[in-house]
């Protein structure tokens, strides 16, 4: 596992076999500072032996048009350049279907509320 030192914001990875899940539960939803929570994702989702990736957001999680427009943009690329086969986004409520929604990936793209349903779907 490993955490951000540089972000208003903690998140964390952790690796499950070929299966990558980034924790985003402290984050807000803001725009600030995502660059190196989003180079960080891109360094790690983009290793040869990475399938698919679930990135877990909290209830709290404020997803505004700013941060939507953001995610859509910079995720959908992010996505296309590590090339997983699989993405999940894990939340209570509709953030995880606001975030899959605006992406523009060839990736198959899954909504759950749990990270050990997302990580069992990924693995499949």
């Amino acid at each position: 596992m490993s955490r951000s030192q540089q972000t208003p914001f903690e998140y964390s990875f952790e690796t499950r076999g070929d299966v990558l899940v980034l924790d985003l539960t402290d984050w807000s939803g803001g725009t600030e500072a995502m660059d190196e929570a989003e180079a960080d994702w891109l360094s790690k989702a983009g290793r040869a032996h990475i399938t698919a990736t679930v990135t877990e957001f909290s209830p709290e999680t404020t997803l505004g048009r700013e941060t939507q427009d953001h995610l859509a943009r910079a995720w959908s690329e992010n996505a296309r350049e590590a090339n997983v086969e699989k993405l999940a986004f894990v939340s209570e409520g509709i953030k995880a279907r606001a975030v899959s929604a605006n992406l523009d990936v060839p990736q198959e793209i899954k909504t759950f509320k749990s990270v050990e349903e997302a990580v069992e779907w990924a693995r499949e």
